[in-house]
């Protein structure tokens, strides 16, 4: 009988958990993950900034704080901001702004400045993500997508 308490409290401690751990918005399917940038008074109209994503990272039992996600280059165009991941869609190196648009160093695919795949192996356009301003400052909606696959397959 002792025995079997034993194992329905230690089943019991074990299941417990699961109930009360914290969702988060950095793990959740589809959701936004607005993630606060820079003011916009500080990105010049037609400037193109490389800009960090850092925010806190949560899984279902502990938060990193001031992670960096990743990075998006930004262009303001009066109150409307053009966000793009660097992440190169054909294997993930970082891409570059240029004079005429975006080019990726690691294997040479160019990208227009709206991020259209110009020539290269990169199988598809630069990631666009969706921007908003809250209380003066540029938020964007991070997401990673999938590298080498022609369609947009978002990965968490």
């Amino acid at each position: 009988m002792i025995l079997g308490a034993g194992a329905a409290t230690l089943g019991a401690a074990t299941v417990a958990p699961l109930a009360i751990a914290p969702a988060s918005p950095m793990v959740a399917a589809g959701g936004p993950r607005w993630v606060r940038t820079m003011k916009l008074e500080d990105l010049k109209e037609g400037e193109r900034k490389r800009v960090p994503i850092v925010s806190d990272l949560h899984d279902a039992w502990t938060v990193a704080k001031n992670v960096t996600l990743g990075a998006v280059w930004l262009e303001r165009h009066g109150d409307d901001v053009r966000c793009l991941s660097v992440t190169c869609p054909h294997l993930g190196c970082a891409v570059s702004a240029t004079p005429d648009g975006f080019n990726c160093p690691c294997h040479d695919s160019d990208f227009g400045p709206k991020g259209e795949r110009k020539g290269g192996p990169s199988p598809r356009d630069m990631d666009a993500l969706k921007t908003r301003i809250t209380d003066g400052w540029i938020e964007v909606d991070f997401r990673r997508y999938r590298v080498g696959v022609p369609e947009r397959v978002e990965i968490g």
